[in-house]
């Protein structure tokens, strides 16, 4: 059953409040909290952070058709530059005014990280 353009709208919404409230929230802790190594993947809170950022600017640039992103750089395992950048790709507001219930199934074409279509 697809997904309603309205559901998709609640989503992103949802999406772009919780970024903002983990950003927030990071702010709060000291440089060493943020850079624990938990033995993770992404190691610490910040490095998870970054993590989720660069997956949203992924898939914004996926589904707008912009070219495709670079997935993250070490430079961007910060939390001032994420506080600075991380707002401006949650653009998914703009992208999902549009849908409408006919449109929401379209397929989206889209080159991932290796250039593969």
């Amino acid at each position: 059953m697809p997904v309603s353009a309205e559901t998709l709208r609640i989503h992103l919404n949802y999406t772009a409040w919780a970024a903002t409230r983990l950003l927030d929230a990071a702010a709060q802790l000291s440089s060493e909290e943020l850079q624990r190594d938990f033995g993770t993947a992404d190691k610490s809170v910040v490095g998870t952070l970054a993590h989720v950022f660069a997956a949203d600017r992924v898939w914004i640039c996926r589904v707008r058709g912009d070219a495709p992103a670079k997935f993250l750089t070490d430079e961007e395992r910060d939390l001032s530059l994420l506080q600075r950048e991380w707002p401006a790709v949650l653009r998914w507001q703009e992208w999902v005014a549009d849908l409408t219930e006919e449109n929401v199934t379209q397929v989206v074409a889209y080159y991932d990280s290796k250039g593969n279509a």
